[in-house]
């Protein structure tokens, strides 16, 4: 969106945010995308409260990243929500593009990417919750956002000598936007997916898109359960999704189980949403069909 005078861009330090094309689908509030889904993922990716969501989640993740693609390139993280997991990977070196179809999920990530004032908020994100809480304790817990700041990361490890933005975010549907054809269609290095595998409707459609996105020799890592979306077209075991990524002429390097708590830490309500999830590492050792 514009500045105070209309017509200005406002700068954007951390993340360079796309234009989304004309035509160019985005997912409704209905079905991700609420202002209680967005407070729980600022309370998730950015607050100290939730460290060890990076801990369990997102470290394995860039540390089978950099096992399989040790000398950096150009990554691509599908869904990336508020981007926390994309500027990690960024101050790890890489090339990062980032895709999320939420518009108002975009309008978070660039408040807190770009806007965010120096002194980070207070929010209140389960004060929605009224369900399974010991306490007001619980339900009333307030948290400081962003922590850390957005710009305080991006300067970390690589970003130290980094002039320009860290990452860039592309807005639309993922599959729409980088299907062959598609306004962001172009070969990465690596995709890191992490709890997408099952936001879509269609699981076979999706990894057909994301194969054609690598080249022979490309990386893909993944974390994440299969808690299927129930407009999905077909709920698989992850052994028949397995079976898809080989019949696309990928090698599983690992395929290992670990346990994340998805925000608020198992014990601190009588529920909370926790997974035992897969985290696995393949290589493309075939070209594209498409």
């Amino acid at each position: 969106c514009a500045g105070p005078l209309g017509d200005e861009l406002p700068r954007r330090p951390v993340a360079d945010f796309r234009e989304l094309p004309d035509g160019t689908s985005t997912l409704p509030a209905s079905s991700y995308g609420s202002m209680a889904s967005v407070f729980l993922h600022l309370f998730r990716d950015w607050s100290d409260d939730c460290r060890h969501v990076y801990e369990s989640t997102y470290a394995p993740a860039i540390a089978k990243l950099r096992e399989h693609r040790p000398n950096g390139g150009e990554v691509l993280v599908p869904g990336c929500g508020l981007a926390r997991l994309a500027l990690e990977l960024a101050t790890e070196g890489y090339k990062v593009e980032a895709n999320e179809g939420s518009r108002l999920f975009l309008t978070f990530a660039d408040y807190v990417l770009n806007r965010a004032p120096a002194d980070a908020q207070k929010l209140y994100p389960l004060a929605h919750v009224f369900s399974e809480n010991w306490s007001y304790g619980e339900q009333y817990l307030d948290i400081s956002v962003p922590s850390p700041s957005a710009p305080e990361l991006a300067a970390r490890g690589a970003g130290a000598s980094r002039s320009g933005p860290a990452i860039t975010m592309v807005p639309g549907d993922f599959v729409e936007t980088y299907k062959p054809g598609g306004s962001g269609h172009r070969k990465f290095d690596a995709i890191v997916t992490c709890f997408f595998l099952d936001t879509v409707v269609d699981i076979a459609e999706l990894v057909t898109v994301l194969d054609s996105l690598l080249d022979e020799g490309g990386v893909w890592i993944n974390v994440g359960p299969l808690n299927w979306r129930k407009e999905a077209r077909m709920k698989l075991n992850w052994d028949e999704v397995l079976a898809i990524w080989k019949g696309h002429g990928y090698t599983f390097h690992c395929q290992e189980r670990v346990d994340c708590d998805y925000h608020l830490q198992r014990g601190r309500k009588m529920y909370t949403e926790s997974y035992m999830c897969t985290l696995t590492a393949a290589t493309k050792q075939r070209a594209s069909k498409v």
